[in-house]
């Protein structure tokens, strides 16, 4: 038997969860298929589960003021450990069940299952025990976010490599770790495990950390990193990782051998389009697999839309922003027409950077005039209080970037093109 429904969403994350719970306001009969947990991967392995493995963190260690107040860890590293990841796993029930209850008050309904695309708008689901289930729509909005890439020369089958879905699960604290990737969760994670008191190395292929943010925020992330005691390597990629006489070895592409505990890979994620058979239902991806789309969300095949991870990773609330556009513009809903344009980008290690429009570099390259001016907030009255300071870095019209950093600040400078002021 097939159920018709005026708009069938594949994934319950950000992107998936706004999109069809605007639908449902405005009438629309709505479901949510998700083969996982009630809100995706921000939910169950990524988001708000190493949001909160930091959080716990720096509630467990003092991390946070053991530079100010001499505060250093009270409990055992492994004790600490088993307590973050007790919390975590509450923090992720608690965040599952609320998803779920959100979605049913919303009037939406929900099917778990692994979906496909089939005919004429047509979703077809297979549930745990194996049943089909037939879903005909008006519009479909596939939101099924990324996984992390793993890539076949390494090997993930070892108990001590791990990707940051794995990582909570193991619930083991290594004495060193090597962390592949100097992306936004290489750099979250390097901060938890750096406060845990583990040895920690971070590499990245580019030539500096977080390399789409600001250069002067990774150079002082850099810094600040190195005087933790976290070793960065840069410009240099991973070749292999192999048991050799029973112990882990490393190396990278720099020549540099490594003997860690463990290894997290974070270089990357990919789409989770595999059982969607995109192919087949005429919507076209790009050379990573994400699925394209137009300004307004619309994939290459008419009523089939897509947002959030599926097509570019991003933060949740600018997912959550496009799926509520692409049921906009699917329904003719004149509410939102466009996600805004602005760039932003944010970074839950410690310290935290976040950045909001282009980054310098990004202004110069593009021949534009501008004025980039720095603020030590370690000279203000909270940031004097708090024992932190920070770098506030505004380019007038363009960009806004926050770094709170226990280090003090050498650049004080404005500058311009053709202006340089004290």
């Amino acid at each position: 038997m097939t159920r018709n429904y005026d708009l069938v969403v594949i994934g319950s994350g950000p992107a998936g969860q706004s999109g069809a719970e605007l639908a449902a306001f405005f009438g629309r009969r709505v479901v949510i298929v998700e083969r996982n947990k009630p809100g995706g991967v921000v939910t169950t392995t990524g988001g708000a589960p190493t949001k909160t493995l930091r959080e716990s963190m720096l509630a467990m260690t003092g991390f946070y003021d053991r530079e100010v107040y001499g505060i250093t860890m009270a409990a055992s590293p492994q004790v600490a450990v088993e307590k973050i990841v007790e919390r975590t796993r509450h923090v992720v029930e608690l965040l599952q069940n609320e998803t779920a209850q959100e979605i049913a008050e919303n009037n939406v309904e929900y099917l778990e299952g692994t979906a496909k695309i089939g005919s004429n708008r047509t979703v077809i689901v297979t549930d745990s025990r194996g049943q089909e289930h037939v879903l005909s729509a008006d519009v479909i909005l596939v939101a099924t976010g990324s996984m992390p890439l793993r890539p076949e020369n390494i090997p993930f089958d070892d108990p001590d490599v791990w990707d940051s879905d794995t990582f909570p699960s193991r619930g083991r604290l290594p004495k060193n770790l090597f962390i592949v990737g100097g992306g936004p969760v290489g750099v979250e994670f390097a901060t938890v495990f750096a406060g845990l008191g583990v040895k920690t190395t971070i590499s990245d292929l580019a030539d500096r950390l977080i390399h789409t943010m600001d250069l002067e925020m990774s150079k002082l992330l850099t810094e600040y990193f190195e005087r933790i005691g976290v070793d960065v390597i840069l410009g240099a990629g991973t070749k292999t990782i192999e048991r050799v006489e029973g112990k882990l070895e490393v190396t990278l592409t720099n020549g540099r051998v490594l003997h860690p505990d463990a290894v997290l890979f974070v270089a990357g994620r990919m789409v989770n389009t595999e059982t969607l058979e995109l192919q087949a239902a005429g919507v076209e991806v790009d050379e990573r697999g994400r699925i394209k789309v137009d300004q307004y969300y619309r994939t290459t095949t008419d009523d089939i839309y897509a947002a959030g991870d599926v097509i570019g990773p991003t933060l949740a609330s600018v997912a959550m922003e496009q799926g509520r556009v692409a049921v906009c513009n699917a329904f003719g809903i004149k509410l939102k027409g466009v996600v805004d344009p602005m760039q932003v980008s944010a970074v839950y290690s410690m310290p935290e950077v976040a950045g909001v429009g282009l980054t310098e570099e990004q202004c110069r390259s593009q021949g534009l005039d501008y004025e980039t001016g720095r603020c030590d907030l370690s000279l203000l009255p909270r940031g004097a209080i708090a024992g932190h300071g920070g770098m506030l870095k505004p380019t007038p019209r363009y960009m806004w970037l926050l770094i709170l950093v226990g280090l003090p600040l050498r650049v004080t400078e404005t500058i311009s093109g053709a202006v340089s002021d004290t």
